[in-house]
This record gives structure tokens, C-alpha cells and sequence, in this order.
């Protein structure tokens, strides 16, 4: 199943909507970034990217900061080990990186630009965003003594329910996990969601999936 992510994250570079096979997964080592704001793609490799340092970690690996050369973007990029992950653990990194592409017509979900293999790694290239809703309160709460607004709680409620919104109505998919570490924001003051892992297909507006979420957040 580990072969359908990297079939779908590397579509731009095929000539054929085929399976790799595994021998295929294990050389390719190029790939197709794209960013919105411009007109051009550029074909990467590893060698492209700057490891600028590892900025989280989730289930699946690790995820780093990174400057694309070409471009002078800054970019975020999550290494996942193929070889390490169970089937059930590739049905959430195929949901999770199915809903990021199919979303990108959404302002409040985070972007992809690309993947490619790299040393049994499979790289997704998104969009890098500064700080985590979670550790932005902390900050705010504990290091400066104060509480969000209204305003800008309003603001990141909106954003929130905006990117819901669309998952639901566009995709036909409910996320499942909102939680303030899956809400990201930047210093222009944008607000998306991401981890879209454990994300249910909606049938006749009730999840396919019901066991899922962060157990604190269920209730």
C-alpha cells in the first residue's frame, strides 16, 4: 500500500498511472516542486534542498525546515521511513496526503508542493509555517503574561471553520483531530489546518470511521 503514496505524491514525474514497483520506489530519487505563486516547476533532488533543522516529530518521522536553492523558498519538508510503517499506519499517510493535494483551492489548509525518494525516505514538500496554535498560547500565556482577544480568537475560529468546511463540503471528508497543534499560523497572521491522518469519508454525513482522535479533545 506504501507503493499508492508514492504513486500519488509522484504522479507529475509518470508516464503511467501504474503501481511502482518496488524496485522502481527504491531509484527514483527525483522529483516535480511546484509552488502557487509561480508560474514554473522545477525538477529537485535532495541535493536542492538546505536542511536548515528538524522543527517537530509525529507518528510517522520527522518534519524540517529546508531552503529549495532554485527558488530561495523556505519550505517544510516531513520525512516518513517507508520501509518502518505498518499497513494500517500507510492507510493514514494515504489519507493525509490525498486531502493536503486535493485541497489546495483552500486558503486555510496547508499547501503541497512536492515529494521526492530519497535514501528509503519518501520527502513531502509543504508549505512552512511558523509556530503551532498549542505552543503560540503557551508563549502568550506563560512567557507574556496575557490571553488572545477576541478578535484574534474570532479570527482563528473563522479560519478554522473555513477549513472544515471545505474538507466537508468539497471532499466530502470531516478531519477528526482538531486540536491546537494541528492548527498552524504565520507571522502574516494566517490560519490552516493540517494532519489530516486519521480523516473519515463522509457517508450520509456521519464519519466511515468513528474510533479516531486525540482522547483529551473527544469530549
Amino acid at each position: 500500500m506504501i507503493n499508492q503514496v508514492i504513486d500519488n505524491l509522484l504522479m507529475p514525474l509518470m508516464s503511467t498511472k501504474k503501481a511502482l514497483k518496488p524496485s522502481t520506489i527504491s531509484a527514483l530519487s527525483t522529483g516535480i516542486l511546484k509552488f502557487p505563486d509561480e508560474e514554473r516547476t522545477y525538477t529537485f533532488t535532495a541535493a536542492n534542498l538546505r536542511d536548515c533543522g528538524k522543527i517537530g516529530s509525529g507518528n510517522f518521522g520527522s518534519v524540517y525546515k529546508m531552503v529549495h536553492d532554485q527558488s530561495g523558498k523556505e519550505i517544510a519538508v516531513k520525512r516518513i521511513r517507508c520501509n518502518n510503517v505498518n499497513s494500517r499506519d500507510q492507510e493514514k499517510i494515504i489519507r493525509e496526503h490525498d486531502t493536503i493535494m486535493r485541497s489546495e483551492q483552500c486558503s486555510n489548509i496547508v499547501k503541497f508542493f512536492g515529494a521526492i525518494l530519497h535514501e528509503g525516505d519518501c520527502w513531502i514538500c509543504m508549505e512552512l509555517m511558523d509556530i503551532s496554535l498549542d505552543i503560540l498560547y503557551k508563549r502568550v500565556y506563560n512567557v507574556h503574561l496575557a490571553r488572545f482577544e477576541e478578535n484574534v480568537i474570532g479570527h482563528i475560529a473563522v479560519s478554522v471553520i473555513d477549513a472544515l468546511d471545505y474538507l466537508k463540503c468539497q471532499l466530502e471528508i470531516i478531519h477528526r483531530d482538531v486540536k491546537p497543534s494541528n492548527v498552524l499560523v504565520n507571522r502574516a497572521g494566517m490560519v490552516k489546518l493540517c494532519d489530516f491522518g486519521i480523516s473519515g469519508k463522509l457517508i450520509d454525513s456521519l464519519a466511515k470511521t468513528l474510533d479516531a482522535g486525540c482522547q483529551p479533545y473527544l469530549a
